[in-house]
C-alpha cells in the first residue's frame, strides 16, 4: 500500500475485531511515529502503549465512556515532555510534533490492515493519573488501534472540495 491508498483507506475505527496485535506490527507502528519529523529535532515525545484491559477501562472512563478505548486491543497515548515549549510563531511546539507523529501512526496502522481512532476528547487529569503521565506533561492524544471489524476500504469521505479550503498568496 503507497501513502495515497493509505490515506485514502484510514478513517476513525471505533469497533475492534477480538484478536490482539502482534508485537512486530505495532513496532512498526511506533516505529513510523518515531520517524516523525520534529521542531528543531527535540522529539519531546513518550508514547505509552497501554494493552491491559483495567488501564483502558479507566482511559475509557476519562474519556466519557467512549467504548473504542475500552475495547480496542492497543491504545496508544501521545504526550509531549514539554507543552510549553512554542515554535516563534507563538504555536505549541509539543502539540505539533504529536499531531504529526500520531498521523503517521494512522498510516502506518491502515497500511498494515489496523485502524485506529484519533481521541482528544478526554480528560486530562484522569488519563494522566491512570498512566502515571507527570504533571509537567500533557497527553496530546489517545488512539485506540485495532484490527477493525469491518476491513479498510476505499471510502467516499465528507471533505470540502480545495477550492473551499485552498486560497493562493493571502486569506480568501
Amino acid at each position: 500500500m503507497d501513502v495515497e491508498e493509505a490515506i485514502r483507506v484510514r478513517r476513525s475505527v471505533r469497533s475492534y475485531e477480538g484478536r490482539g496485535v502482534p508485537e512486530e506490527v505495532l513496532k512498526k507502528v511506533l516505529d513510523a511515529a518515531r520517524m516523525a519529523p520534529s521542531a528543531h529535532n527535540k522529539q519531546d515525545w513518550k508514547f505509552i502503549v497501554v494493552r491491559d484491559e483495567e488501564k483502558r477501562k479507566e482511559l475509557c472512563r476519562a474519556a466519557g465512556g467512549q467504548a473504542q478505548v475500552r475495547d480496542a486491543p492497543v491504545v496508544v497515548a501521545g504526550i509531549t515532555t514539554d507543552p510549553e515549549d512554542r515554535l516563534p510563531s507563538g504555536v505549541s511546539s509539543g502539540i505539533m510534533d504529536l499531531s504529526i507523529a500520531m498521523d503517521h501512526m494512522t498510516l502506518k496502522a491502515a497500511e498494515e490492515g489496523l485502524g485506529t481512532c484519533w481521541i482528544g476528547a478526554f480528560d486530562q487529569e484522569s488519563a494522566k493519573r491512570a498512566l502515571g503521565v507527570p504533571k509537567r506533561c500533557e497527553i496530546v492524544a489517545l488512539m485506540p488501534i485495532g484490527y477493525p471489524k469491518e476491513p479498510l476500504r476505499k471510502k467516499e469521505k465528507n471533505r470540502k472540495s480545495l477550492d473551499e479550503i485552498v486560497s493562493y498568496e493571502g486569506f480568501a
